[in-house]
This record gives structure tokens, C-alpha cells and sequence, in this order.
């Protein structure tokens, strides 16, 4: 049977909204812990969260929901590096397959996530990727094959990098159109008021 760990990447430093991403408030609680809850109730066995600007700040937000939190040092030096980190921490684990989530999408629930992890069942070795828009990224689910591939990857290159190389056929797709409101721009946050009115599960 498969064992699929989530990993959460919320390193980032957010320069380009200029105050954190990770601790907006979205129905009441930072997004971060509105994502790392939405993992946890899904029912997998783990989830990681690599952290690391403002680490501290964000585990004080997290620590009551039962993540396994991972800091990379070295969060600057790009996406990738926060990617290999959750990876590795994932196959120390046991992980056959792992399940990439983003800290800045709101929108995202256990229900969401429990798609992806239902569709898994049937094909472990199949990426399944959400497509939002003319995006198709995160969430991602990859199988153990993708492993040497997600750790090799350099900079600031993130997981679409491998799914352009897939878009021939080669993944499943989930039609999740929320994925677009993420936060990433100051001018994206009156976007994010959606997000306000999803009730808790």
C-alpha cells in the first residue's frame, strides 16, 4: 500500500507583498496553519513543513497541529532547495510518493487535498497536477520514481519545472479553479477576501 507524505513548502520570504505570507489571517488563523490543518485532517500519516524566513514566527503558528517541521538554512538560495529538503525528509520516513503543497494558496482544504490523494490510490506512479486557469502546478503528487528528479533540481527551479516536461500526456489533472487566488503581490490581497468566506471543514 502506498504511503504518501504531504510536503508543505513555506520558506519563502515573501519580498515582493513585503510583510509575510505565511501568517495572513484567512478565516481567522495564519494561513499557514490554515494550510498545515487542512493537511493534517486530510488523514495522511505525516506531514512535513519546510520553513525558514521568519521560521520562528511560523512554528509558533503550527506547533499544536502535529506537522514534522523542517528549516532550510538556506531558503534564499531557491525553491529547489526547500523541495529537496521535504523530499529527503519524506524518504527518511518510508514515503513511496509524495504530495507537494503551497503555503500561499487559501483556498486550499482537506477536501482538496483528499482528491488528490483518492485519484493517487488507483495510479501511485501518475503526477497529478491542479490546473487553475492557464497554470498547472501545485498541488502535485509525484510517485518514488520522481525523487531524483525533484532533488535535482537547482535554484530557484520549483516542481512545474517537471511537469512542462510532462504536458505530452504524461500527467492527470485536477480542475481546481481557486488555485488561482494565491498572494504573492500587495495588490493580490483584496483577491484574497474570497478566501475569508470558506467555512472550516
Amino acid at each position: 500500500m502506498s504511503r504518501t507524505v504531504i510536503v508543505i513548502l513555506a520558506a519563502g520570504g515573501s519580498r515582493r507583498l513585503g510583510q509575510p505570507k505565511q501568517l495572513l489571517a484567512v478565516s481567522g488563523e495564519p494561513m499557514i496553519r490554515r494550510v498545515v490543518r487542512s493537511a493534517v485532517e486530510s488523514g495522511v500519516e505525516q506531514v512535513v513543513v519546510v520553513l525558514g524566513s521568519r521560521a520562528c514566527d511560523c512554528v509558533s503558528a503550527i506547533k499544536q497541529c502535529g506537522a514534522d517541521i523542517v528549516v532550510n538554512p538556506f531558503w534564499e538560495s531557491g525553491l529547489a532547495g526547500s523541495i529537496r529538503i521535504g523530499v529527503e525528509r519524506a524518504e527518511a520516513a518510508g514515503a513511496d510518493a509524495v504530495l507537494i503543497l503551497l503555503a500561499d494558496q487559501p483556498c486550499l482544504t482537506s477536501k482538496v487535498i483528499r482528491e488528490f490523494l483518492d485519484r493517487a490510490v488507483a495510479r501511485p506512479d501518475q503526477v497529478i497536477a491542479a490546473r487553475y486557469g492557464d497554470v498547472v502546478g501545485p498541488p502535485i503528487f509525484f510517485g518514488l520514481n520522481w525523487f531524483p528528479r525533484l532533488k535535482a533540481l537547482q535554484g530557484d527551479e520549483g516542481a512545474r519545472k517537471l511537469i512542462r516536461e510532462q504536458q505530452n500526456g504524461g500527467i492527470e489533472i485536477v480542475d481546481w479553479a481557486e488555485g488561482a487566488i494565491d498572494i504573492d503581490l500587495p495588490e493580490d490581497l483584496p483577491r484574497a477576501a474570497l478566501a475569508q468566506k470558506i467555512k472550516r471543514e
